[in-house]
Protein backbone atom coordinates (compact mmCIF):
# COMPACT_ATOMS: atom_id res chain seq x y z
CA UNK A 1 0.00 0.00 0.00
CA UNK A 2 2.50 2.38 0.96
CA UNK A 3 4.95 1.52 -2.33
CA UNK A 4 1.82 2.75 -4.33
CA UNK A 5 2.30 6.32 -2.93
CA UNK A 6 -1.19 5.51 -0.22
CA UNK A 7 -1.50 5.91 3.31
CA UNK A 8 -3.20 3.77 6.06
CA UNK A 9 -5.19 4.13 8.85
CA UNK A 10 -5.36 0.72 10.89
CA UNK A 11 -6.94 -0.15 14.23
CA UNK A 12 -4.22 -2.19 16.00
CA UNK A 13 -5.71 -5.39 17.63
CA UNK A 14 -4.65 -8.49 19.11
CA UNK A 15 -4.20 -10.11 15.66
CA UNK A 16 -0.37 -7.99 15.74
CA UNK A 17 0.54 -9.49 19.66
CA UNK A 18 4.28 -8.33 19.63
CA UNK A 19 3.60 -4.76 17.93
CA UNK A 20 0.55 -4.57 19.81
CA UNK A 21 2.17 -5.58 23.17
CA UNK A 22 5.22 -2.99 21.75
CA UNK A 23 2.79 0.11 21.37
CA UNK A 24 0.94 -0.79 25.04
CA UNK A 25 3.97 -0.35 26.35
CA UNK A 26 6.21 2.06 24.55
CA UNK A 27 2.99 5.06 24.11
CA UNK A 28 3.99 8.22 25.45
CA UNK A 29 1.74 10.88 24.12
CA UNK A 30 2.50 14.07 22.27
CA UNK A 31 -0.35 15.27 21.64
CA UNK A 32 -3.99 14.93 23.29
CA UNK A 33 -7.09 16.26 21.93
CA UNK A 34 -10.36 15.78 24.40
CA UNK A 35 -13.84 15.77 23.46
CA UNK A 36 -17.10 15.27 25.73
CA UNK A 37 -20.36 15.01 24.51
CA UNK A 38 -23.35 14.96 26.83
CA UNK A 39 -27.12 14.19 25.94
CA UNK A 40 -29.84 11.18 25.42
CA UNK A 41 -28.90 10.41 29.10
CA UNK A 42 -25.38 9.97 29.16
CA UNK A 43 -22.02 11.47 28.82
CA UNK A 44 -19.38 10.42 26.59
CA UNK A 45 -15.39 11.88 26.86
CA UNK A 46 -12.58 10.80 24.76
CA UNK A 47 -9.14 11.55 24.52
CA UNK A 48 -7.32 11.02 21.55
CA UNK A 49 -3.65 11.04 21.42
CA UNK A 50 -0.73 10.56 19.51
CA UNK A 51 2.47 9.38 19.40
CA UNK A 52 5.54 9.68 16.70
CA UNK A 53 8.21 8.88 18.15
CA UNK A 54 8.27 4.95 17.49
CA UNK A 55 12.41 4.45 18.92
CA UNK A 56 11.18 1.32 21.03
CA UNK A 57 8.75 0.62 18.65
CA UNK A 58 9.41 -2.91 16.23
CA UNK A 59 9.74 -1.49 12.86
CA UNK A 60 6.77 -1.31 10.58
CA UNK A 61 5.87 -1.05 6.87
CA UNK A 62 5.54 2.91 6.66
CA UNK A 63 4.58 3.64 10.19
CA UNK A 64 5.02 6.68 11.01
CA UNK A 65 2.28 7.38 14.01
CA UNK A 66 0.60 5.82 16.91
CA UNK A 67 -2.79 6.92 18.06
CA UNK A 68 -4.69 5.92 21.27
CA UNK A 69 -8.34 6.74 21.62
CA UNK A 70 -9.24 6.33 25.29
CA UNK A 71 -13.25 6.34 25.97
CA UNK A 72 -15.12 6.53 28.74
CA UNK A 73 -19.05 6.31 28.64
CA UNK A 74 -21.32 7.12 31.44
CA UNK A 75 -25.02 5.91 31.19
CA UNK A 76 -27.88 7.46 33.62
CA UNK A 77 -30.56 4.85 34.06
CA UNK A 78 -33.03 4.72 37.33
CA UNK A 79 -30.31 6.95 39.63
CA UNK A 80 -27.92 4.45 38.72
CA UNK A 81 -24.62 5.51 36.53
CA UNK A 82 -23.09 2.69 34.28
CA UNK A 83 -19.47 3.75 33.32
CA UNK A 84 -17.77 1.51 30.63
CA UNK A 85 -14.27 2.26 29.44
CA UNK A 86 -12.10 1.43 26.53
CA UNK A 87 -8.49 2.41 25.35
CA UNK A 88 -8.21 1.19 21.64
CA UNK A 89 -4.80 1.70 19.57
CA UNK A 90 -4.12 2.75 15.73
CA UNK A 91 -1.26 2.85 13.52
CA UNK A 92 -0.67 5.02 10.42
CA UNK A 93 1.49 6.15 7.63
CA UNK A 94 0.21 9.54 7.89
CA UNK A 95 2.42 12.33 9.50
Amino acid sequence: MVKSGNDYLAALKGNQPNLFKDVQKNFKPEFTFKQINKGHGRIEKRHVSICQNLDSIRPWPGLTTLIQVKSERQVFTHNVIEVTTETRYYISSLS
